[in-house]
């Protein structure tokens, strides 16, 4: 489910590439794990290994369920359909309050479905069929730097007992994560992602859930609407890191401890044929990315908007190349993203 929603996020990407209020306004469909502060324990092996088998349910497991996502300023609701069908992942992400929107899976082929003038359509466009729709796709092995995990109390959500993991970032520069998972197929039912003084910033949670043979396949056709306009992705390789090289090549000359480059290409920003470098970076859990360009012909000043966890800074650096815009998008702190955008730089060079 993780894959769909995360591509939802990236397709509703800003119009305006040089406005990170744009950036931040139309982040909401991101679908984020979260915890909260806790210290090591005894727990810590089974709490992880939990983190493994929930990663395993998204796969595995027939789901049918709605559920609702809090981004800290509007709440949606969303219908999320998986089956494994001949051995291939099938997914349908459906919006149910607003735009009508569909996101289909099949294997690695992603069809947008949604109105004509959406906003999504406008960057439909512009999206290569890269790294992109991979990048947030969770590598717990990789937490072991950035948090600490323990097992919280049981509970119940969704009608369903859950047990809960608390998982504790070990430095100011991300958030924590509170998280409930099904007590019999380690499915996620809800998801707090949360600040250092343990407020929630962004909430998920399922209200219904069917899963096996209560999934049925024809939950997996989206609806007929006469007008909707269908867009084709195609998903990198999970396994591989794509970094297309572009004669320029960007990198953060800082990150927090436990990040690393996820993926890289360039983008066009959309209504022009101005190129966009694009870097995403995660630490296993978190991510952010960050967007290059020049100077835009309208200018462009240092800014920074914050919507629920999501965060977007904006940076004015001088390179040889000229003045460059450096706007970081993520779900970490304001200040850790100022810092990173600030060191931004030319590989071998400034």
């Amino acid at each position: 489910m993780f894959d769909v929603c995360r591509k939802c996020a990236i397709s509703l990407a800003p119009t305006s590439w040089s406005d990170p209020r744009t950036l931040v306004a139309m982040a909401g469909c991101y679908l984020l794990v979260t915890a909260l502060a806790a210290s090591a324990s005894a727990d810590q092996a089974s709490a992880r290994e939990w983190l493994n088998r929930m990663s395993a349910a998204f796969e595995q497991q027939d789901y049918d369920g709605t559920f609702s996502y809090f981004d800290g300023r509007d709440l949606t609701s969303l219908r999320v359909v998986h089956k494994v069908v001949d051995g291939r992942q099938r997914e349908r992400l459906v919006h149910l309050n607003g735009a009508p929107r569909e996101i289909l899976r099949d294997g690695e082929d992603v069809a947008c479905i949604f109105l004509p003038g959406d906003r999504l359509v406008e960057l439909a466009q512009s999206i290569p069929s890269g790294p992109f729709a991979r990048a947030f796709v969770r590598d717990y092995d990789r937490m072991a730097v950035g948090y600490d995990v323990v097992m919280g109390n049981e509970g119940r959500i969704a009608g369903r007992r859950a047990v809960q993991l608390l998982i504790a970032p070990t430095d100011e520069h991300r958030y924590g994560y509170r998280l409930w998972l099904d007590l019999e197929t380690a499915l996620l039912l809800r998801s707090e992602l949360v600040n250092q003084k343990g407020a929630a910033l962004e909430i998920l949670q399922f209200a219904t859930l069917s899963l096996g043979a209560d999934v049925a396949d024809s939950a997996l056709e989206p609806e007929q609407n006469p007008g909707m306009v269908v867009s084709h992705l195609k998903l990198a390789n999970a396994d591989a890191l794509r970094h297309e090289e572009t004669g320029k090549s960007w990198r953060a000359s800082w990150l927090p401890v436990g990040f690393s480059m996820a993926s890289a290409d360039v983008r066009r920003a959309p209504g022009s044929l101005a190129a966009v470098n694009t870097l995403v970076y995660s630490d296993g859990l978190a991510a952010f990315s960050i967007f290059v360009e020049a100077m835009p012909d309208r200018g462009a000043t240092a800014a920074q908007s914050i919507a629920g966890a999501t965060v977007a800074v904006s940076e004015l650096i001088a390179t040889n190349h000229g003045r460059q815009l450096v706007t970081v998008v993520g779900e970490i702190p304001a200040n850790t993203a100022r810092k990173i955008a600030r060191s931004v730089k030319l590989n071998g060079g400034r």
